[in-house]
């Protein structure tokens, strides 16, 4: 369950990252009890100094990171433990209906819920970086590459365009995201608060800020599949603008050169593009925990088998390699050097180099209007 210090720090930015912590998620644990409690009352099933006495308890909870930790080993989760300790305490309004799946997959989508809601700041701020890198060199022609090869011109606002085109789509898919609620009791059915399982149900959606559809996805992990989709989509847009950034900052090339390049401890002439090398080293681990949680979405019957387990710590490992990713390139692209003499120097000795740039700088207008996908 644990998540690396170091990895977040490195990243450079930690608006992400801060929403994905342990102490996080555990925290939403905390608020779905609370949430339970409330639709408890609401419902009839606690009267209300049962909810004050559970409210206080809940609020009350000292959250030890390590001890529940150790506690949580002989069942597997940490719920069990949580509840145990707030029961002692309050009979009353604790964990009403609820199993522990319902309380940790509502965990978690509070927890992506915020991180990716700082995912999309910085994601916007990287579009506009780009939308600016487009326009400024709408015209500015480079050497285009096919294969590794010098190939046709192009210019180098089209390339910034077309990254900012790719990184565009994954914010779309990232801001059309649900973030559903999970309460259906032991197997599903609600059996243990019928008949009032559908309002409680409604009620905790409301209290969280989820949504309340689907009604039960114990074993249907297509809402948790599709957010990891989307930050793997975000991961890998930052990939192909580092990629590019590295090869436009070759020494023998030399288009391009980050405002603040990193050194070497044993060649301390070179500028190395740190930060877009840093960006793709985050980015690369991305396509590992999406393929982690597909591997994982198949669950047996009415309660996975280690597969549910496994999701818990990756998709929070996904959504901060894409915060990282995002965060470095924007460390890339702040104050990029673009030497436009030097491109067409390197235009004038390529032997396709006076050949036409062609309807480059309309493509360049077309994809910021968004015209490409409308």
């Amino acid at each position: 369950m644990s998540r690396s210090t170091y990895a977040d720090l490195a990243g450079g930015d930690t608006r992400v990252h801060h929403c994905l912590s342990d102490e996080a998620f555990l925290g939403g644990l905390v608020d779905f009890e609370k949430a339970v409690a409330k639709a408890a009352c609401q419902v009839g099933l606690i009267d209300s100094s049962g909810l004050e006495q559970a409210l206080h308890v809940i609020e009350d909870f000292d959250l030890k990171l390590e001890d529940l930790s150790r506690s949580a080993i002989s069942g597997a989760n940490p719920v069990i433990p949580l509840v145990k300790e707030l029961k002692a305490k309050s009979p009353q309004g604790i964990h009403v209906g609820a199993t522990s799946q319902d309380a940790i997959d509502s965990s978690l989508m509070l927890v992506m819920r915020k991180a990716i809601r700082q995912l999309l700041v910085l994601v916007d701020e990287n579009l506009e970086l780009l939308k600016t890198l487009a326009l400024t060199h709408r015209n500015s022609p480079v050497i285009g590459h096919t294969l590794g090869q010098q190939a046709t011109p192009t210019t180098f606002g089209l390339c910034a365009a077309l990254w900012w085109q790719q990184l565009q789509e994954a914010r779309r898919d990232l801001d059309a995201l649900v973030f559903p609620v999970q309460f259906a009791g032991a197997t599903g059915t609600l059996a243990a608060v019928y008949p009032h399982g559908m309002k409680m149900h409604e009620i905790i959606a409301e209290e969280l800020g989820l949504v309340s559809r689907p009604m039960v996805w114990h074993t249907d992990r297509t809402p948790m599949l599709k957010i990891a989709n989307s930050l793997c989509e975000t991961a890998i847009a930052a990939n192909k603008i580092a990629t590019d950034l590295i090869a436009f900052s070759a020494t023998e090339i030399a288009e391009v050169q980050e405002a603040n390049p990193g050194g070497s401890s044993a060649m301390p002439h070179k500028a190395n593009p740190a930060a877009a090398i840093a960006a793709r080293g985050y980015a690369l681990q991305a396509p590992g925990y999406l393929n982690m949680l597909t591997t994982c979405a198949v669950h047996l019957q009415q309660r996975a088998i280690g597969e549910w387990h496994a999701e818990w710590r990756s998709i929070r490992e996904l959504a901060a390699c894409a915060g990282s990713a995002q965060a470095r390139i924007n460390a890339a692209l702040s104050g990029l050097q673009v030497y436009t003499e030097t491109m067409s120097r390197n235009l004038k000795q390529a032997e396709t180099g006076k050949q036409s740039v062609g309807h480059a700088a309309e493509l360049v207008d077309t994809i910021l209007r968004g015209d490409c996908y409308d």
